[in-house]
């Protein structure tokens, strides 16, 4: 059995050489790559063409270096001529589109020992497995809601500003038994098998051309295939490596609607125009693709509206927390406090100086009654106590504050009673021998 390649352009693009599904076969390491370039993207055949060739070549499931090895191709893709369209509308789009780049999906699949594939994909290209008991495997996508969500593509733009990571990929290994047939077949085919499964025994049973283009049509005109490029890898795992190519013949063609020249015209249409099914069908393309690219800014202003609220919020909780946690204490009050501690510590000082001076006093006291000479020891003589001599009040303080000046502890109240007249004595003693001393 041989490995089965199916292909046939949208009606909307006429002839075949504007298909814009590329795949590529290495035979010899049992490689295969499929890839879907986007209609509304640039030169985006030549783009899927140049990632499928580079895949069989050097096949690697290891998404990291398979980024590489697709960033290193976009120069190869930068530098390749490109002919604009000699009509001015469509130039002008495709110069526009030419700044955002060549942009495909992509699935690769290389067999290898022990009864195993090992598959990489990115986008909604898809691969089935049908095994000897007619039962189906899907990989990447297995429902056709998740096919319609995917919005991962290989975009040349991307690539260089690598803004393309592993989370873009999907990789899988998957064993097979040798009775088992593989189908890779892009998105539109792929949203009709995942719809009605049994379609594939219909796939399987296309031998040549007409039999494809009488299953295309029969789709497209139900709507239960989409409009657009049809292409898929029939592979049995019992092969012999030869390579078989369902496509159109040279001379063929859908029918072409009458290009008209573009000339402007004022807003005001004398006639409304009425436009084939062809024609609206390229507009629904261009105004899903315009759709696509409102969708994503809408997704980025939401995320911006966020963050500025979230600044908006942290800076208020800021301010609140700035107020709540002010100083509480006026300037005036600071310094009062101020003075009240400096007053405190003024005292403590003066405190602690007039008890240094007493000490010292009682030092000094101390001193000179150690440094006085021994007397020996006298017999004692009864003293005759005398009365209090009687003082006057003036006379009494003007003693007590002498007394005081000499260190006494005595009281300057004016009235001399016993303890007032010992000191007096001690200290008149004390003067006496003073004067004795200094003779």
């Amino acid at each position: 059995m041989s490995i089965t390649v199916l292909q046939l352009h949208k009606r909307a693009s006429y002839e075949f050489k504007h298909i814009q599904d590329k795949y590529a076969i290495n035979s010899e390491t049992m490689t295969f790559a499929l890839a879907d370039g986007t209609t509304q993207s640039f030169n985006s055949e030549f783009w899927a063409e140049i990632i499928t060739k580079e895949f069989v070549i050097n096949p690697t499931f290891n998404t990291n270096k398979l980024i590489d090895t697709f960033t290193n191709q976009v120069v190869e893709f930068k530098s390749a001529k490109f002919e604009f369209s000699t009509n001015p509308a469509k130039a002008s789009l495709e110069k526009a589109n030419q700044n955002k780049g060549g942009t495909a999906t992509f699935i690769g699949l290389q067999f290898t020992s022990g009864n195993q594939m090992e598959l990489i994909s990115c986008g909604d290209t898809n691969l089935f497995l049908l095994n000897s008991e007619n039962k189906v495997i899907a990989f990447p996508y297995s429902d056709v809601d998740s096919l319609d969500a995917n919005n991962n593509f290989i975009n040349t733009e991307q690539l260089i500003q690598n803004k393309i990571d592993e989370t873009f990929f999907k990789t899988k290994a998957i064993e097979y038994n040798p009775n088992d047939k593989i189908i890779i077949a892009t998105d539109a085919l792929s949203r009709l098998i995942l719809k009605k499964p049994a379609t594939i025994s219909e796939i399987l049973k296309i031998e040549d051309f007409n039999h494809l283009n009488d299953f295309c049509i029969k789709y497209w005109e139900s709507k239960e295939l989409q409009e657009d490029d049809i292409s898929a890898i029939i592979i049995p795992i019992q092969n012999n490596g030869s390579i078989k190519l369902i496509q159109p013949p040279k001379d063929f063609s859908f029918p072409k609607e009458k290009e008209e020249e573009f000339i402007p015209t004022s807003l005001q249409q004398k006639k409304q125009r009425n436009y084939t099914d062809m024609e609206m069908n390229e507009i629904r393309n261009q105004f899903n693709g315009v759709a696509q690219d409102f969708h994503q800014v809408k997704k980025k202003l939401k995320l911006h509206e966020m963050l500025m609220m979230v600044a908006i919020s942290l800076l208020l909780v800021n301010i609140l927390l700035m107020y709540f946690f002010r100083p509480t204490n006026t300037n005036d009050e600071t310094s009062k406090n101020k003075g009240k501690t400096e007053n405190v510590i003024i005292e403590k000082y003066e405190n602690t100086i007039g008890n240094l001076k007493s000490e010292i006093q009682t030092l000094k006291n101390k001193i000179t009654d150690l440094s006085k000479p021994k007397e020996e020891p006298k017999e004692e003589k009864i003293e005759v106590v005398k009365p209090t001599p009687t003082l006057s009040k003036e006379e009494a303080q003007k003693r007590q504050e002498e007394l005081i000046k000499a260190g006494f502890k005595v009281t300057a109240d004016g009235h001399w009673g016993d303890q007032s007249e010992k000191a007096w004595k001690e200290y008149q003693s004390k003067k006496t021998e003073k004067k004795k001393n200094e003779k």
